[in-house]
C-alpha cells in the first residue's frame, strides 16, 4: 500500500540547537473514542501540532501559537497511514526533510484496546542510510518498546533537558518487550497530567545545582523553615551535628522563589526545565508550606520522567548527594504514595505516613 508523505515541520533551530520532538502516527481506525482518550493526554502539551488541526473553540490560531514552541509533537491522523507499520513509517521519514523526530509512536491496535495504559509502539529512528557513521544501513529503526501514553507526555516535557535518547538509561525499559514503560504512572491515585499554564511563568533557571522550586506564595515563616532545614548541615545518623563538623554534609541545591511560578504544578515545571538540567526537581508546593512536617515533592527528570515521592527537608541532603553523582538512583529513595521520606540513619530509610 503506497503511504502518503508525512507532513512534517519545517525544520526549526533555537539559536545552534536543532528543536527536539516526538512524532505521533495513528494506525488504527476502528474506535474514535479510544483515540480521543489517548489524545486527551498528548494535545495539551506544549509543541502540540495535529495535522489535520483538531477543532478547539476559541483557538483559531493555535497553528501560529504552537509553532513557537521550543518543541515539536506532531500528530498524524491520517486513514491512509492505517496498519502502517514501525518500518513503513521509518522509510517515510527518510523522505520528509532533515528534520528528525527523537522519538517515533504508532497509535496501533494495541493502543486502542488498553484504556488503561494507552501504549504506544515506540522505536527511536536510525540515521539515515547516507550516514557514514551507521554500521548498518539495512537496519530500519532502533530500540523498539512499549509505552504509556501517560509517561510519553512526561517524558516529552523534559526531553530537551538533556536527554539524547530513551536508552540513556537502559536500566529503565523493561525486559519483555511486550511490557508497558511507564504503566506503574498510571496506577496512582493521582496520576501525572499535563495543563497548559494560564499565565507566562519564568524558565527554570540553568544551574550547577539541583533546584527548590516554591510553587506557593503567602506563608515566607514556612519557606524560610524548609529552605533552613535544607541547607542544614546532618551526620551520617541524621542528626545536625555542628556546623564545623568536618563530617558533616549538605545538600548542594538552588532556590527559587519566583512569584510567577504560583500555583503551577510538578508537570508545569518539568516543561520550564532548561536544557541540561539535573535527573531530579524539588518542589515546595501547597502541602509542603502547610504541613508542619514541610515534606518537599521530589520528581524524576530522568529515568522513568514523572514519578515523584515526599521527603522531609532533613532528608533532601542524603537524596541530592546520593542522587547527584548516581550513587543511588531515584528507585532506592522513592517511599510510595502517602507517606515521607526521611532517610533518618546511613542506608536506612525512615518511612512516615502522610
Amino acid at each position: 500500500m503506497r503511504r502518503p508523505p508525512l507532513p512534517l515541520l519545517p525544520p526549526v533551530t533555537k539559536g545552534e540547537e536543532e528543536i527536539p520532538g516526538f512524532l505521533v502516527v495513528r494506525t488504527a481506525y476502528d474506535d474514535q473514542d479510544a483515540w480521543q482518550d489517548t489524545l486527551s493526554h498528548l494535545i495539551d502539551l506544549p509543541g502540540a501540532r495535529p495535522s489535520p488541526p483538531l477543532p478547539r473553540p476559541g483557538r483559531e490560531d493555535d497553528g501560529i501559537v504552537l509553532a513557537q514552541s521550543d518543541k515539536r509533537l506532531l500528530l498524524v491522523d491520517d486513514p491512509a497511514w492505517r496498519d502502517a507499520t514501525t518500518a513503513e513509517v521509518h522509510s517515510a521519514l527518510e523522505q520528509a526533510g532533515p528534520w528528525r523526530p527523537d522519538l517515533v509512536l504508532l497509535a496501533d491496535g494495541r493502543t486502542m484496546a488498553d484504556p488503561a495504559h494507552r501504549p504506544f509502539l515506540a522505536f527511536t529512528p536510525s540515521p539515515g542510510s547516507d550516514d557514514e557513521e551507521q554500521e548498518n544501513p539495512f537496519v530500519p529503526h532502533e530500540l523498539v518498546l512499549r509505552i504509556g501514553a501517560r509517561q510519553t507526555a512526561m517524558l516529552y516535557l523534559v526531553f530537551d533537558s538533556g536527554h539524547e535518547d530513551l536508552s540513556a538509561d537502559a536500566t529503565a525499559l523493561p525486559d519483555d518487550p511486550d511490557s508497558v514503560f511507564g504503566a506503574d504512572l498510571d496506577l496512582l491515585t493521582t496520576p501525572p497530567r499535563y495543563r497548559p499554564c494560564a499565565g507566562r511563568p519564568t524558565r527554570l533557571p540553568v544551574s550547577e545545582d539541583p533546584l527548590v522550586v516554591r510553587t506557593h506564595h503567602g506563608d515566607d515563616g514556612a519557606w524560610n523553615t524548609v529552605v533552613a532545614a535544607v541547607r542544614a548541615p546532618v551526620s551520617d545518623e541524621g542528626v545536625e551535628p555542628p556546623g564545623d563538623d568536618p563530617d558533616a554534609f549538605y545538600a548542594y541545591v538552588r532556590t527559587v522563589d519566583d512569584t510567577s511560578h504560583t500555583g503551577l504544578s510538578f508537570e508545569q515545571l518539568m516543561a520550564l526545565t532548561p536544557r541540561d538540567s539535573h535527573s531530579f526537581l524539588m518542589v515546595a508546593d501547597e502541602l509542603t508550606m502547610r504541613d508542619p512536617r514541610h515534606p518537599l515533592l521530589v520528581v524524576d527528570l530522568w529515568t522513568r520522567p514523572g514519578r515523584s515521592f515526599r521527603a522531609a527537608p532533613g532528608a533532601i541532603q542524603a537524596i541530592e548527594n546520593n542522587l547527584s553523582i548516581a550513587n543511588m538512583d531515584f528507585e532506592e529513595f522513592a517511599c510510595g504514595e502517602g507517606s515521607i521520606q526521611y532517610w533518618e540513619t546511613e542506608h536506612e530509610p525512615g518511612i512516615e505516613v502522610l
